[in-house]
């Protein structure tokens, strides 16, 4: 079985730099050669923000209907679009030419995003960018080129991204049909920089209980030598965007199918739900690390483990795409 392999480096806040080697089996059960392959446009994209040119990546499937979803796909820190197309394995790309929206890929400032940690020194965070309206402005680009639904936008973001995506459900609420986290917790009230609108936003968490970085049961954010500050447990975290739903019953739970018995990995999947709400995903991966789960391998090393038990993009378009449009 040949093994191609890339490598990504990520320079974080503190000094600490990750190295992310990611094994690309080409032939196999579930290998990367035997699943379609994206056939639609990837453009390299810039878009000028109050003085500041930014950039992104778009990915827009060959056939289109009008009034099609986006979904944004935010980055952690030291990353970029391009990362975050190769560690998802461009599963969002694959999802994208399935069922017909357009996937935005968009590079934070010096490689971070601008979140709601009172405590980040990311260097987004310290220069207060506004990230929002880099937002804003690629959802109206979006839908002068493509004729995208305003009304079926999503966030999905991985670490930095994902607590990125926390800040616009807190304050931005009216831009976002759905929102998805992976390996982010939301930050203790001592931690928080943004003023939470109380809107309520459906939202889905995929968090390792052995993550290095945003610990599952809560506590600091640390990132090499960096401190981010407090974050509610990952628990917490789901129940915290359920009761803004007016859902304070508890979640029920299910363990997933074990894939490979050779796994060290499992994952229990929290929801909670009421009639007539959109509820709220948690997805604990136990054993799983600071990482994105896909069909394809990757070897993380000193993030943590990935599981072969969850496929995050799946599961995320998978809920995003049974939402209600936002009114």
């Amino acid at each position: 079985m040949a093994l191609s392999t890339y490598t990504k480096q990520f320079t974080v806040a503190g000094g600490a730099v990750l190295m992310l080697s990611a094994a690309v089996y080409e032939s196999g059960v579930g290998a990367r050669a035997a699943e379609p392959q994206p056939t639609g446009a990837v453009k390299r994209e810039q878009i000028a923000v109050k003085g500041m040119q930014r950039s992104f990546i778009s990915y827009t499937p060959r056939t289109l209907k009008p009034n099609a979803p986006l979904l944004f796909v935010f980055h952690g820190s030291g990353g970029d679009g391009e990362s975050m197309r190769d560690v998802t394995g461009h599963e969002f790309d694959q999802l994208a030419d399935r069922d017909g929206f357009v996937v935005v890929y968009p590079d934070g400032f010096q490689t971070t995003w601008n979140d709601c940690r009172k405590g980040s020194p990311q260097p987004a965070r310290v220069m207060n960018i506004d990230d929002e309206s880099f937002v804003e402005a690629m959802i109206g680009k979006m839908a002068a080129d493509h004729g995208i639904d305003k009304k079926r936008v999503f966030s999905s973001g991985w670490s930095n991204g994902g607590q990125l995506g926390y800040r616009f459900a807190m304050e931005r609420a009216n831009l976002f049909a759905g929102v998805a986290a992976i390996s982010a917790s939301v930050p203790l009230p001592n931690n928080l920089a943004c003023t939470p609108s109380g809107n309520a936003m459906p939202m889905l968490i995929v968090n390792g209980t052995d993550d290095p970085i945003n610990p599952f049961a809560g506590g600091d954010v640390r990132l090499g030598s960096a401190n981010l500050g407090p974050v509610y447990s990952s628990q917490d975290t789901g129940a915290y965007w359920a009761k803004l739903q007016g859902i304070t019953s508890a979640p029920t739970s299910k363990r997933l199918p074990h894939k490979v018995p050779a796994d060290p990995t499992y994952v229990d999947e929290f929801t909670w739900s009421a009639a007539g709400k959109p509820g709220v995903v948690l997805y604990a991966v136990h054993g799983g690390g600071h990482v994105v789960p896909t069909r394809t391998h990757q070897d993380w090393g000193g993030l943590g483990r990935e599981t072969g038990d969850l496929d995050a993009p799946a599961v995320i378009w998978d809920f995003f795409s049974k939402l209600p449009s936002k009114p």
